[in-house]
């Protein structure tokens, strides 16, 4: 079964921040940090050594760069202050200043102008019907078993 994502890292879009690639609290930051531990900050010259016998050890040093990227992540979740997912999106603001986790939980939903690009958008309200059909736990499970990239 795949982990439920913690409320404070689901956007009130309905995103789950958690497995967002930008993330630095969530799940890809974690398992590129878990790599990068393993393979230790000598592996390079190893790389190169190994190349040899497997060819695309000759691009450690890019996939490194990427891995420290992941490991990193640039935002702390679209519930904070510091969120960085898209710059036109009204929707985590209005949420942080009604004091809601999810849209669903407003009396205005679903509003008008929410700043979200078309399919965006449309994952928004989907996201959030589910939330008022189903209720918040239903929908935290269905969005674990959920692909976050499609």
């Amino acid at each position: 079964m795949t982990e439920i994502a913690p409320l404070h890292l689901v956007a009130p879009c309905g995103l789950d921040c958690s497995r967002c690639v930008n993330c630095s609290e969530g799940q890809v930051a974690a398992h590129a940090k878990a790599i990068r531990d393993i393979l230790g900050p000598n592996f390079g010259p190893f790389a190169e050594r190994l190349a040899a016998m497997n060819p695309a050890l000759a691009e450690y040093p890019a996939f490194a760069r990427v891995l420290d990227a992941l490991a990193e992540g640039t935002c702390p979740g679209c519930k904070t202050e510091r969120r960085t997912c898209l710059p036109t999106c009204k929707v985590a603001g209005c949420a942080a200043a009604r004091g809601l986790d999810f849209c669903a939980d407003c009396a205005d939903y679903p509003c008008a102008d929410t700043g979200l690009p078309p399919r965006l958008e449309q994952k928004w309200r989907a996201s959030n019907d589910h939330i008022r059909a189903a209720g918040r736990d239903a929908f935290l499970r269905a969005l674990a078993e959920t692909p976050r990239y499609l």
